[in-house]
């Protein structure tokens, strides 16, 4: 609420910021462009002459505003950047709920790359996903399920599913296979 505010003051400040120029350089030239000499000064007497007359005034104060948004509209896109974004949508049999099948990039995404069965592994472990992690070990061929890394995942599982027998197993396993390492 007090972020909101403060951006309503900032904006409000700087509008009556643009006014009160505006006014000073419209009074100053109302005023002086007498004492300004040559032919500036002659010149500015006749496009303040234009400008005051009753259908002109309204027409130059319009391309004045205009003039204004513009200039304000091109400072806000520079500072604030492009507005071409990359959208990303997923298909619905991802699983995801409605809200988060899509995301909004500023830069272009990277490639995806699909991650390997035991990096697969290691994510469904991360979060505890037993049951996912038993199904990525049932999709891997026996040099895989050998390897130290999934051995060792593999006894993780086992013992956060509460199979001690085949913890022991995989324990005995995994020494064999550090042994076979260290020679």
């Amino acid at each position: 609420m007090t972020r909101r505010a403060d951006e309503r003051t900032r904006q409000v400040a700087a509008a009556a910021g643009i006014l009160l120029g505006l006014a000073a350089i419209i009074c100053a030239s109302l005023l002086g462009w007498r004492l300004i000499p040559g032919v500036i000064g002659e010149w500015l007497g006749m496009v303040i002459g234009v400008m005051t007359t009753p259908f002109f005034m309204e027409a130059s104060f319009g391309l004045l505003g205009l003039a204004l948004v513009v200039m304000l509209n091109h400072w806000r896109q520079s500072k604030a950047g492009e507005e071409l974004v990359y959208l990303e949508q997923v298909d619905e049999a991802a699983g995801l709920p409605e809200h988060a099948a899509w995301a909004v990039f500023r830069n272009t995404p990277l490639e995806v790359e699909l991650p390997t069965r035991l990096e697969q592994l290691q994510g469904a472990m991360a979060i505890r996903d037993h049951h996912a992690a038993a199904e990525m070990l049932a999709g891997m061929n026996e040099e895989e399920l050998r390897q130290p890394e999934t051995l060792a995942l593999r006894l993780e599982l086992a013992r956060a599913s509460g199979l001690h027998d085949l913890a022991r197993q995989l324990e005995t396993q995994a020494r064999a296979a550090d042994g076979k390492r260290a020679n």
